[in-house]
């Protein structure tokens, strides 16, 4: 025979244990000041030194709550933890901020020197060019400049060139006068690069081979004109020659007479090549020691 025996009936709680009683129980808990220090027994003291008993006994930072979780001077401990957070948080900022302004301080300074540099730059490329052009005149042309974009959003010319002539011209003073010009132009700058020295060079050179010529073209010159004059010296020559003759026949019939042979004295003609020669040279160097006439060069300031 089997008996069942039923359970008991019995009311089981789900819902959630009522916590708030224990909860508040702990914030109203009983404060316990902190004990008084106790001295120590006359047997337990010791000599003191002097830096010990210049110490003051050190209160306790700490601080005591009352009933309610607040401290003596008013502030909560979640007060106290916030501020210090705040302060923590101010401090950093104030740090970043002055990170920053250092930081943008002298990326400021470096854009300002770099402006600086590209003004320096372009007055001393624009005067530079202008030097050349003014001086050059005619034979110039107008100043061409490379450009680069500053941390300030202007245009600075760091480079230039300007165009000039230095083709020799048919004539050779005129030649030399224009080279005499371009050289000039060359070195008209107070610091000429070595692409001005270079043209200035070149202008030498073509000057020196311009005098040549024109020394040439003189000394052709002189030539036609010696061959005119030669003829007529020439022609003086054999009617001088004629006539001494006529007046020396008597002259040497009596010295036949008086057999002295060497009383006979002919006259000593000059060779006509050596005269040519000499008028030559004569007419060249008279005109290289002619002053030459005024230059023709005008420069504009």
């Amino acid at each position: 025979m089997n008996i069942v025996t039923p359970p008991p009936a019995m009311n089981l709680n789900t819902a959630n244990v009522y916590t708030e009683t224990a909860q508040r129980d702990n914030q109203l808990r009983e404060v316990i000041p902190k004990p008084a220090p106790v001295s120590p027994a006359f047997t337990e003291n010791k000599p003191l030194s002097d830096g010990d008993k210049q110490k003051p006994l050190s209160a306790d930072d700490s601080g005591l709550y009352d009933s309610t979780g607040q401290l003596k001077d008013g502030k909560t401990i979640e007060e106290r933890e916030e501020g210090g957070q705040n302060s923590q948080g101010e401090q950093q900022d104030q740090q970043d901020s002055q990170e920053l302004s250092d930081r943008e301080q002298a990326e400021l300074e470096v854009e300002q020197a770099q402006i600086q540099e590209l003004k320096d730059r372009d007055r001393e490329v624009r005067l530079h060019e202008e030097a050349h052009a003014r001086v050059g005149g005619q034979y110039a042309g107008s100043p061409t400049y490379e450009y680069q974009r500053g941390p300030d959003g202007n245009n600075y010319a760091v480079g230039g060139q300007v165009m000039i002539d230095v083709a020799p011209t048919g004539d050779p003073r005129e030649t030399i006068d224009k080279m005499q010009t371009v050289r000039a132009a060359a070195l008209a700058p107070a610091e000429p690069s070595g692409a001005d020295r270079a043209i200035a060079a070149d202008a030498t050179a073509k000057i020196a081979q311009a005098q040549a010529d024109l020394a040439k073209q003189s000394i052709s010159g002189d030539e036609d004109e010696d061959d005119s004059s030669n003829r007529v010296v020439g022609y003086q020559t054999r009617r001088l020659n004629e006539d001494e003759i006529s007046e020396q026949q008597p002259e040497s019939a009596r010295l036949e007479e008086e057999v002295d042979p060497f009383a006979v004295a002919l006259p000593i003609e000059r060779d006509p090549e050596i005269a040519s020669r000499a008028l030559r040279i004569e007419g060249f160097y008279g005109d290289v020691a002619r002053p030459k006439g005024a230059s023709q060069l005008s420069v504009v300031i």
